[in-house]
């Protein structure tokens, strides 16, 4: 030959040199079932605890907005009068109470309130301007709350030349009771 030694490429192609070589391997078939069973086993068991505390402050929230209701009611229907229908008026709103309070209630507006009211000839209009839930059920389960109301009273009577306004706080507890939201218990401040 002409004294030309023919170039023989020696390297080998970038595409595989650059990479080492790695020998796949499958997982077992038991791990991959294992770590999903395992997974699923974790999603139903916080399923099954976090749900029912969902469910439980739903219904929490559900009675707090009845309760605030039913004493948005009350303490108007209550801290209201007209002296010409006091009994009637006293009547209806003992309906509303419960335990001792009920009682408390129709001694204080027989015996105070309404000789005041005749004689006075007052006429009371109650309005709940704001109700609020201060508290949640009590720790023994039962189905009590404490309600903050803004009420302002209109009174007018014989003895006022124009109506008086009157802004309070009250604190109602309330319980339930047969269904019911009742008062048991009713704070000024």
């Amino acid at each position: 030959m002409d004294g030309l030694e023919p170039v023989v490429d020696t390297t080998e192609p970038a595409a595989l040199t650059s990479r080492p070589a790695v020998a796949t391997r499958r997982r077992p078939s038991w791990l991959v079932a294992g770590s999903a069973l395992l997974l699923a086993t974790t999603a139903l068991g916080t399923a099954l605890v976090v749900w029912p505390a969902a469910e439980d402050r739903r219904t929490v929230a559900d009675n707090q907005a009845a309760a605030a209701s039913s004493a948005r009611a009350i303490v108007e229907k209550m801290l209201g009068y007209d002296y010409k229908n006091f009994d009637q008026h006293t009547t209806e709103v003992s309906a509303l109470l419960t335990g001792s309070f009920k009682q408390e209630f129709v001694h204080a507006a027989t015996d105070v309130v309404k000789p005041l009211a005749v004689k006075n000839q007052a006429v009371v209009r109650a309005k709940a301007s704001e109700v609020s839930v201060m508290s949640t059920p009590d720790l023994d389960g039962q189905d009590r709350f404490k309600i903050l109301a803004f009420v302002d009273q209109t009174t007018t009577s014989a003895k006022l030349e124009h109506p008086q306004i009157d802004q309070n706080r009250v604190i109602l507890t309330l319980s339930h009771v047969e269904g019911r939201w009742l008062v048991s218990k009713v704070e000024a401040f």
